[in-house]
Protein backbone atom coordinates (compact mmCIF):
# COMPACT_ATOMS: atom_id res chain seq x y z
CA UNK A 1 0.00 0.00 0.00
CA UNK A 2 1.29 3.36 -0.67
CA UNK A 3 2.78 5.35 2.01
CA UNK A 4 -0.18 8.99 2.01
CA UNK A 5 1.28 12.61 3.17
CA UNK A 6 -0.85 14.51 4.51
CA UNK A 7 -0.16 18.83 4.50
CA UNK A 8 -2.10 20.55 7.26
CA UNK A 9 -2.22 24.17 8.25
CA UNK A 10 -4.49 27.08 7.96
CA UNK A 11 -5.39 28.58 4.64
CA UNK A 12 -2.39 31.13 3.80
CA UNK A 13 0.30 29.41 6.03
CA UNK A 14 2.72 28.20 3.37
CA UNK A 15 0.32 24.71 2.71
CA UNK A 16 0.74 25.55 -1.42
CA UNK A 17 4.15 25.65 -1.10
CA UNK A 18 4.94 22.83 1.10
CA UNK A 19 3.11 20.54 -0.95
CA UNK A 20 4.95 21.73 -4.37
CA UNK A 21 7.83 21.18 -2.37
CA UNK A 22 6.88 17.52 -0.92
CA UNK A 23 5.53 17.14 -5.13
CA UNK A 24 8.99 17.98 -6.28
CA UNK A 25 10.67 15.18 -3.32
CA UNK A 26 9.14 12.58 -5.47
CA UNK A 27 5.26 12.33 -3.78
CA UNK A 28 2.13 11.61 -6.37
CA UNK A 29 -0.08 14.37 -6.06
CA UNK A 30 -2.88 13.20 -8.55
CA UNK A 31 -3.88 13.35 -12.22
CA UNK A 32 -3.28 16.91 -14.16
CA UNK A 33 -7.21 17.06 -14.62
CA UNK A 34 -7.81 17.01 -10.99
CA UNK A 35 -5.51 19.35 -9.94
CA UNK A 36 -6.28 23.03 -9.21
CA UNK A 37 -4.14 24.87 -10.83
CA UNK A 38 -4.00 28.68 -9.86
CA UNK A 39 -0.82 30.06 -9.69
CA UNK A 40 1.14 29.48 -6.20
CA UNK A 41 2.84 33.26 -6.60
CA UNK A 42 -0.72 34.94 -6.93
CA UNK A 43 -1.72 36.25 -3.95
CA UNK A 44 -5.52 35.86 -4.84
CA UNK A 45 -4.06 32.37 -5.86
CA UNK A 46 -6.64 30.24 -4.00
CA UNK A 47 -6.24 26.09 -3.47
CA UNK A 48 -2.83 25.97 -5.90
CA UNK A 49 -1.83 21.75 -5.75
CA UNK A 50 -5.20 21.04 -4.30
CA UNK A 51 -7.02 17.08 -5.28
CA UNK A 52 -10.31 18.49 -7.30
CA UNK A 53 -12.52 15.49 -5.71
CA UNK A 54 -10.85 16.27 -1.60
CA UNK A 55 -12.21 19.90 -2.34
CA UNK A 56 -15.83 18.64 -3.29
CA UNK A 57 -15.89 16.37 -0.62
CA UNK A 58 -14.67 18.51 1.79
CA UNK A 59 -17.09 21.34 0.66
CA UNK A 60 -20.19 18.64 1.18
CA UNK A 61 -18.50 17.49 4.71
CA UNK A 62 -18.48 21.77 5.12
CA UNK A 63 -21.99 22.15 4.16
CA UNK A 64 -20.56 25.19 1.90
CA UNK A 65 -18.73 27.15 4.54
CA UNK A 66 -15.52 26.96 5.57
CA UNK A 67 -15.54 30.01 7.21
CA UNK A 68 -17.16 28.73 10.59
CA UNK A 69 -16.10 25.57 11.86
CA UNK A 70 -18.84 22.95 11.67
CA UNK A 71 -19.36 20.55 15.04
CA UNK A 72 -16.64 17.86 16.12
CA UNK A 73 -19.76 15.73 16.58
CA UNK A 74 -21.25 16.49 13.37
CA UNK A 75 -18.06 15.11 11.50
CA UNK A 76 -17.68 12.16 13.71
CA UNK A 77 -21.48 11.23 12.72
CA UNK A 78 -20.92 11.37 8.75
CA UNK A 79 -17.23 9.46 9.34
CA UNK A 80 -19.53 6.39 10.27
CA UNK A 81 -22.33 7.98 7.81
CA UNK A 82 -22.21 5.50 4.68
CA UNK A 83 -22.79 8.15 1.76
CA UNK A 84 -20.17 10.07 3.24
CA UNK A 85 -17.88 7.12 4.70
CA UNK A 86 -18.23 5.44 1.30
CA UNK A 87 -17.26 8.56 -0.81
CA UNK A 88 -14.21 9.28 1.14
CA UNK A 89 -12.72 5.61 1.27
CA UNK A 90 -13.60 5.69 -2.73
CA UNK A 91 -11.11 8.86 -2.82
CA UNK A 92 -8.70 6.81 -0.85
CA UNK A 93 -8.57 3.86 -2.94
CA UNK A 94 -7.72 6.22 -5.99
CA UNK A 95 -5.47 7.60 -4.76
CA UNK A 96 -3.87 4.00 -4.07
CA UNK A 97 -4.54 3.23 -7.26
CA UNK A 98 -3.32 5.86 -9.06
CA UNK A 99 -0.54 6.40 -7.19
CA UNK A 100 0.56 2.31 -7.90
CA UNK A 101 -0.23 2.99 -11.90
CA UNK A 102 2.49 5.88 -11.80
CA UNK A 103 4.75 3.33 -10.70
CA UNK A 104 5.10 5.32 -7.13
CA UNK A 105 4.92 4.51 -3.72
CA UNK A 106 3.69 7.83 -2.01
CA UNK A 107 0.91 10.25 -3.12
CA UNK A 108 0.34 13.97 -1.22
CA UNK A 109 -3.04 15.27 -0.02
CA UNK A 110 -3.20 19.37 0.34
CA UNK A 111 -6.16 21.52 1.30
CA UNK A 112 -6.70 24.28 3.74
CA UNK A 113 -9.63 23.13 4.84
CA UNK A 114 -8.44 19.83 5.99
CA UNK A 115 -8.08 21.07 9.82
CA UNK A 116 -11.71 22.03 9.83
CA UNK A 117 -12.89 18.79 8.35
CA UNK A 118 -9.88 16.42 10.63
CA UNK A 119 -12.29 14.95 13.12
CA UNK A 120 -14.06 13.03 9.67
CA UNK A 121 -10.53 12.14 8.07
CA UNK A 122 -8.76 10.77 10.67
CA UNK A 123 -10.92 7.92 11.58
CA UNK A 124 -10.54 7.09 7.48
CA UNK A 125 -6.58 7.95 7.23
CA UNK A 126 -4.40 4.35 7.98
CA UNK A 127 -1.22 6.77 9.87
CA UNK A 128 -0.66 8.63 7.28
CA UNK A 129 2.65 11.02 7.77
CA UNK A 130 1.78 14.57 8.79
CA UNK A 131 3.87 17.56 7.33
CA UNK A 132 2.26 20.92 9.44
CA UNK A 133 2.84 24.27 8.25
CA UNK A 134 3.13 27.19 10.80
CA UNK A 135 2.90 31.00 10.19
CA UNK A 136 2.61 33.69 12.34
CA UNK A 137 -1.45 34.50 12.53
CA UNK A 138 -1.03 38.53 11.52
CA UNK A 139 0.48 37.21 8.76
CA UNK A 140 -1.89 34.75 8.33
CA UNK A 141 -5.04 37.03 8.46
CA UNK A 142 -3.16 39.47 6.30
CA UNK A 143 -2.98 37.41 3.77
CA UNK A 144 -6.70 35.79 4.06
CA UNK A 145 -7.43 39.36 3.58
CA UNK A 146 -6.05 40.14 0.23
CA UNK A 147 -7.56 36.61 -1.11
CA UNK A 148 -10.86 38.14 0.24
CA UNK A 149 -9.85 41.41 -1.22
CA UNK A 150 -10.32 43.16 2.38
CA UNK A 151 -8.88 46.17 2.95
CA UNK A 152 -6.48 45.41 5.81
CA UNK A 153 -7.27 48.22 7.63
CA UNK A 154 -10.89 46.51 8.05
CA UNK A 155 -9.93 43.36 9.26
CA UNK A 156 -11.00 41.78 12.37
CA UNK A 157 -8.22 40.45 13.32
CA UNK A 158 -9.61 39.20 16.29
CA UNK A 159 -11.61 36.49 13.81
CA UNK A 160 -8.93 35.89 12.01
CA UNK A 161 -7.14 34.66 15.59
CA UNK A 162 -9.87 32.41 16.66
CA UNK A 163 -10.24 30.97 13.27
CA UNK A 164 -6.57 30.32 13.17
CA UNK A 165 -6.70 28.92 17.02
CA UNK A 166 -9.25 26.72 15.96
CA UNK A 167 -7.55 25.01 13.27
CA UNK A 168 -4.18 24.62 14.85
CA UNK A 169 -5.77 23.15 17.79
CA UNK A 170 -7.74 20.36 16.17
CA UNK A 171 -4.48 19.95 14.11
CA UNK A 172 -2.58 18.76 17.44
CA UNK A 173 -4.77 16.91 19.06
CA UNK A 174 -5.36 14.98 15.76
CA UNK A 175 -1.79 14.42 15.46
CA UNK A 176 -0.66 14.37 19.13
CA UNK A 177 -0.55 10.47 19.15
CA UNK A 178 1.19 10.34 15.60
CA UNK A 179 5.13 9.33 15.17
CA UNK A 180 5.16 10.96 11.37
CA UNK A 181 4.63 14.61 11.63
CA UNK A 182 7.00 17.32 10.90
CA UNK A 183 6.44 21.24 11.91
CA UNK A 184 7.39 23.61 8.88
CA UNK A 185 8.00 27.06 9.80
CA UNK A 186 7.28 29.33 6.88
CA UNK A 187 9.52 31.97 7.86
CA UNK A 188 12.65 29.55 8.37
CA UNK A 189 11.49 28.24 5.10
CA UNK A 190 11.83 31.42 3.32
CA UNK A 191 15.05 32.45 5.27
CA UNK A 192 16.64 29.54 4.63
CA UNK A 193 15.36 27.35 2.13
CA UNK A 194 18.28 25.15 1.81
CA UNK A 195 18.39 24.03 5.56
CA UNK A 196 14.63 23.82 6.01
CA UNK A 197 14.32 21.60 2.32
CA UNK A 198 17.08 19.31 3.69
CA UNK A 199 15.24 18.64 6.72
CA UNK A 200 12.31 18.23 5.17
CA UNK A 201 13.55 16.19 2.91
CA UNK A 202 15.73 13.88 4.90
CA UNK A 203 12.19 13.61 7.34
CA UNK A 204 10.32 12.52 3.89
CA UNK A 205 13.22 9.74 3.08
CA UNK A 206 13.16 8.38 6.67
CA UNK A 207 9.16 8.24 6.92
CA UNK A 208 8.95 7.11 3.31
CA UNK A 209 11.80 4.58 3.04
CA UNK A 210 14.00 6.32 0.37
CA UNK A 211 17.46 5.41 -0.05
CA UNK A 212 19.50 8.15 1.41
CA UNK A 213 21.72 7.88 -1.92
CA UNK A 214 20.10 10.01 -4.03
CA UNK A 215 19.00 12.10 -1.10
CA UNK A 216 21.07 15.10 -2.65
CA UNK A 217 19.10 15.35 -5.64
CA UNK A 218 15.66 15.43 -4.48
CA UNK A 219 16.29 18.39 -1.57
CA UNK A 220 18.18 20.19 -5.27
CA UNK A 221 14.86 19.70 -7.00
CA UNK A 222 13.01 21.09 -4.24
CA UNK A 223 14.94 24.21 -3.79
CA UNK A 224 14.38 26.03 -6.83
CA UNK A 225 10.55 26.39 -5.93
CA UNK A 226 11.61 28.76 -2.52
CA UNK A 227 11.91 32.51 -3.22
CA UNK A 228 12.08 35.48 -0.84
CA UNK A 229 9.43 36.98 -3.16
CA UNK A 230 6.83 34.24 -2.15
CA UNK A 231 6.99 36.30 1.71
CA UNK A 232 4.16 38.96 0.80
CA UNK A 233 3.46 40.17 4.20
CA UNK A 234 5.82 40.21 6.96
CA UNK A 235 5.22 40.51 10.64
CA UNK A 236 8.27 40.91 12.55
CA UNK A 237 6.63 42.26 16.36
CA UNK A 238 5.41 39.34 18.75
CA UNK A 239 1.72 38.07 19.22
CA UNK A 240 1.82 39.61 22.44
CA UNK A 241 2.16 43.34 20.47
CA UNK A 242 -1.69 42.72 19.21
CA UNK A 243 -4.29 43.74 21.32
CA UNK A 244 -6.81 41.71 19.67
CA UNK A 245 -4.92 38.38 20.39
CA UNK A 246 -6.05 36.24 23.76
CA UNK A 247 -3.46 34.88 26.36
CA UNK A 248 -4.66 31.51 24.80
CA UNK A 249 -3.23 32.19 21.33
CA UNK A 250 -0.32 33.86 22.43
CA UNK A 251 0.51 30.94 24.48
CA UNK A 252 -0.43 28.56 21.25
CA UNK A 253 1.78 30.52 18.43
CA UNK A 254 4.73 30.13 21.23
CA UNK A 255 3.79 26.56 21.82
CA UNK A 256 3.64 25.90 17.99
CA UNK A 257 7.21 27.15 17.56
CA UNK A 258 8.32 24.87 20.13
CA UNK A 259 6.90 21.98 18.13
CA UNK A 260 9.14 22.53 15.49
CA UNK A 261 12.39 21.49 17.61
CA UNK A 262 10.38 19.20 19.43
CA UNK A 263 7.29 17.44 17.51
CA UNK A 264 6.40 14.97 20.51
CA UNK A 265 6.07 17.63 23.37
CA UNK A 266 3.63 16.81 25.22
CA UNK A 267 0.18 18.97 24.49
CA UNK A 268 -2.90 19.96 26.55
CA UNK A 269 -5.87 21.63 24.70
CA UNK A 270 -7.05 23.00 27.49
CA UNK A 271 -3.79 25.51 27.71
CA UNK A 272 -5.12 27.03 25.06
CA UNK A 273 -8.59 27.11 25.34
CA UNK A 274 -11.23 29.30 23.31
CA UNK A 275 -13.51 31.33 25.22
CA UNK A 276 -17.35 30.53 25.19
CA UNK A 277 -18.98 31.92 22.44
CA UNK A 278 -16.50 31.95 19.68
CA UNK A 279 -18.45 30.23 17.12
CA UNK A 280 -21.49 32.54 17.60
CA UNK A 281 -18.70 35.16 16.86
CA UNK A 282 -17.96 33.71 13.39
CA UNK A 283 -21.29 33.31 12.76
CA UNK A 284 -21.81 36.73 13.06
CA UNK A 285 -18.77 38.07 11.33
CA UNK A 286 -19.33 35.78 8.09
CA UNK A 287 -23.42 37.48 8.06
CA UNK A 288 -21.42 41.07 7.66
CA UNK A 289 -18.80 39.64 5.66
CA UNK A 290 -21.31 38.16 3.44
CA UNK A 291 -23.99 41.58 3.25
CA UNK A 292 -20.39 43.74 2.54
CA UNK A 293 -20.00 41.99 -0.47
CA UNK A 294 -23.88 41.89 -2.12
Amino acid sequence: MPRRIIVLGTMRSGTSLTAELIRRWGAYSGAENNLWKSDINDLRGYGYMEYIPLQELNDELLDHNDRVPPPQKLLEERASDPVFREKALRLIRLMDEETQKNNQDIWIWKDARLPLTLPFWVKLWDDPIYVITIRHPVEVALSSAKTEELDPKDLPFSAGFIYWQYCMLNILSFTQESHHKIFVAYDQLINNPAYQCTRLGHFLDEHCGRSANDSQQRIEAMLPQVSTSQRHHNFDKALADMEQATREQRALYNFLRVKIMYPNETFQKDDFALYPGWREYLQAMDMILALSKS
